[in-house]
């Protein structure tokens, strides 16, 4: 069972609930690490999420990409083409995906969408306010609410009754380095910090399917704030 916490998420089957008939374009599919749109290019699109999960990045000021969010089902990408500017991240596929292209003058134009657009840009602002606010944090903290956040919005529960003591299932195919580019440590620290999760009972698994317990790492996230206080 799919436990979302984020009211933005969206089952495929709704999207055509959302999206006119009349202003749907052709599905767009990738596959994973497949390009969706390049920062710098023209935004000439909006896409709404029907399937599977991406990623953009963003350029650091020292040079390094950094992954800035990931989106999902029900998420709307695109956002730059609302105003005619050029996209601000480079945006791939972490898993096959599949996409609701629609013209932006044309979907604020339909009220329902335009509502729903709406709502799913402050829900993205919302999530880049807590990066931004856990980027004082330590670093082990950093990572731990990294994980409650994606657990929250990607997140499985083990059974129809939503029972979450034994954890919850992330079926997300990150990289040691996606997880450092998404707090922004390095692999080495993401690694050791990986490591006493996994001690701590607060995580396990590996990449492609880790459990994640949120008592766990609401608790280790305490302990690492604690340990520089």
């Amino acid at each position: 069972m799919l436990h979302t916490f984020d009211n933005i998420m969206t089952p495929a089957n709704r999207i055509l609930d959302i999206v006119p008939a009349t202003l749907a374009l052709p599905t767009r599919t990738l596959e994973p690490g497949e390009l969706l749109y390049e920062a710098g290019r023209e935004a000439v699109s909006l896409y709404i999420v029907k399937h599977g999960v991406l990623k953009a990045i963003v350029p650091t000021s020292l040079g390094r990409d950094r992954i800035a969010d990931l989106y999902g089902e029900g998420d709307v990408l695109g956002l730059a083409s609302l105003d005619g500017g050029n996209h601000a991240e480079t945006v791939t596929a972490v898993h096959h995906s599949e996409l609701t292209p629609i013209d932006p003058q044309q979907a604020m134009n339909d009220r329902k969408l335009r509502n729903y657009i709406m709502r799913s840009m402050a829900k993205q602002l919302r999530r880049s306010r807590e990066m931004i606010d856990e980027g004082e944090l330590p670093v082990g903290a950093r990572v731990t609410k990294t994980f409650l956040r994606l657990t929250k919005r990607f997140g499985h529960t083990p059974d129809v009754q939503g029972d979450i003591k034994e954890g919850i299932k992330l079926p997300l195919a990150l990289t040691h380095e996606d997880l450092a580019d998404l707090t922004g440590s390095s692999r080495v620290t993401i690694t050791r910090i990986l490591g006493e999760l996994r001690n701590e009972g607060a995580l396990s698994g590996t990449r492609g399917v880790y459990v994640t317990n949120l008592a766990g790492l609401e608790q280790a996230t305490d302990n690492y704030v604690m340990q520089v206080l």
